[in-house]
């Protein structure tokens, strides 16, 4: 017996779900939209506008930022109560893919940025000393990725300390997969061979990111939407359709606060101010 709801009810609310997606229209509309609040009256008249609830303006950038991670978190936790108990626990796991830049800064030398103790879901490590960012982040959910940062091999002196930073974003993120594939219940041979298509296809599209120019990547990101919108088709009542809704969610929210957030940082400068 499956404990909690079936795999083909939370498809099916998934699917339902893939109508608030925006579309081209949409999309259109925000790229021509003059100002933050032309852009969100774009997205509140249209089928997309849930994405955008809890976001206010006018309001400082750090409070648009935290409204698009706490829809991140609320669309992870909605996904994980239509799932079986046994795939709750991978599921929310993909609530911390967000948080994995704030590690980086929580375990570095420099003073935090305030951001990150004005987030609910990282203020609890966002101590002054650095020893006492450790001891929280050990004691938590995140202790596993902690680790992985803490100990990932320094690059070559010759590299800046940006390249480090990355460095040990990567890490950080080989260390989710890892957790998150430890999440796994046993399943069948097709439910495992879905995720690892969706693995594969997320993974390509990271590899060949990191080499395009910038004017490329909305085609990139493009294609990998469509790329894990046919997965989520073809795996219809398996787990990897969660996984690949979820994708589509990301790619959605990642969009839409590039369209917001660059339109009001535009307008925090003092030359749009003048």
């Amino acid at each position: 017996m499956i404990a909690g709801f079936p795999i083909e009810y939370a498809h099916a609310r998934a699917s339902a779900r893939l109508a608030q997606r925006p579309d081209e229209r949409l999309w259109t509309q925000l790229h021509s939209a003059r100002s933050v609040g032309a852009a969100l009256d774009a997205v509140r008249g249209s089928a997309a506008a849930p994405y955008v609830s809890g976001v206010t303006w006018p309001a400082p950038l750090a409070d648009l930022e935290l409204a698009f991670r706490q829809q991140w978190r609320t669309r992870v936790d909605e996904v994980a109560r239509w799932a079986p108990d046994a795939w709750r626990a991978a599921l929310r796991w993909t609530a911390h893919l967000i948080d994995l830049p704030a590690l980086v800064h929580l375990l570095g030398e420099e003073s935090l940025p305030p951001w990150i103790g004005a987030d609910p879901a990282l203020s609890p490590y966002a101590h002054e000393e650095r020893g006492e960012r450790l001891a929280a982040l050990a004691a938590g959910p995140l202790a596993p990725l902690a680790l992985a940062v803490e100990t990932a091999e320094p690059p070559p002196r010759r590299l800046d300390p940006a390249a480090w930073q990355r460095a040990r974003l990567h890490a950080a993120l080989r260390a989710w997969e890892r957790e998150w594939r430890a999440r796994w219940p046993a399943c069948d041979d097709e439910a495992r061979a879905g995720l690892e298509r969706l693995v594969a296809v997320v993974r390509a599209h990271l590899i060949r990111f990191r080499a395009l120019a910038v004017d490329d990547a909305p085609a990139a990101r493009q294609r990998l939407a469509t790329d894990v919108a046919a997965l989520l088709r073809r795996s219809a009542a398996q787990p990897a359709a969660l996984f690949a809704y979820l994708a589509l969610v990301a790619l959605d929210l990642e969009r839409l606060r590039g369209e917001i957030v660059a339109r009001a940082a535009f307008r925090a400068t003092p030359e749009a101010a003048s």
